[in-house]
């Protein structure tokens, strides 16, 4: 079984038709579940969904008692889901449903412990990014390849799909905010489980509400990557001491 996991925050106004366009591609294709984990708003997004859950039984919404974040979501999604698998897909309907078939055929194939989407492959197909915003991602996913020596350049994606032992056998994950785009699969990666790369389709959506602040981000971010080489420093002198 798949399970699909997406956070969500103050997304009332499209929460009801990303989760529609997943059921469309999943029904009759796989087994599944959808768990939807609201950091606590107040726009309407939980009432859309429990609607959806009454007609839908493989639809299960969780509410934060209060605002905990978005890497706080991920971590409550996984520890619930009950697949073999677990994807993180994003509310905002940035990334396209179809991938999910795409991403689930590699899992399924049992050559692979996770599958990652890099939006920026030479088959790309991202629409309405914006310029600063596309500058700060390219260089920040391409500094971190360098630094951690590794082949995948958009580890900031989150549009992910994992095997459910594997992600167990990562906590303690520290991030509580977005910073558990790069945790993740960094520790996957110089751990040494087998992922694949392939590409997916993203685009900008502008109704998309965000409460991010740059310098928060960088913070976070530069906090995490530290905590991850100090990990990956002390793997690999363990693994050269055996």
């Amino acid at each position: 079984m798949l399970s699909v996991i997406i956070p969500s925050f103050k997304e009332g106004k499209i929460i009801d038709v990303s989760v529609s366009q997943i059921i469309d591609q999943l029904n009759n294709a796989l087994e599944y579940e959808i768990i939807i984990i609201d950091d606590n708003s107040n726009d309407g997004t939980l009432e859309k969904v429990k609607a959806i859950s009454i007609s839908n039984p493989n639809v299960h919404i969780y509410l934060n008692p209060k605002e905990k974040g978005f890497g706080n979501s991920i971590k409550e999604g996984i520890k619930r889901a009950k697949g073999e698998f677990v994807c993180i897909f994003m509310a905002d309907q940035s990334d396209d449903p179809k991938d999910i078939i795409r991403y689930f055929e590699y899992m399924n194939s049992g050559l692979f412990d996770c599958v990652f989407g890099d939006r920026w492959t030479k088959d790309q197909n991202v629409k309405n990014y914006p310029k600063f915003k596309f500058f700060l991602n390219r260089f920040g996913n391409k500094l971190i390849s360098k630094i951690f020596s590794v082949n995948y350049t958009d580890v900031t994606n989150s549009f992910k799909m994992y095997k459910k032992d594997v992600l167990m056998d990562l906590f303690p994950i520290v991030s509580n905010h977005f910073s558990i785009t790069i945790e993740i699969p960094l520790k996957l990666i110089y751990r040494g489980y087998k992922f694949k790369v392939i590409t997916n389709s993203w685009r900008n959506n502008e109704h998309s509400v965000s409460n991010l602040n740059l310098w928060n981000v960088l913070f976070t971010y530069s906090l995490i990557l530290i905590y991850c080489r100090i990990e990956k420093y002390f793997i690999n002198h363990k693994s050269n001491n055996n």
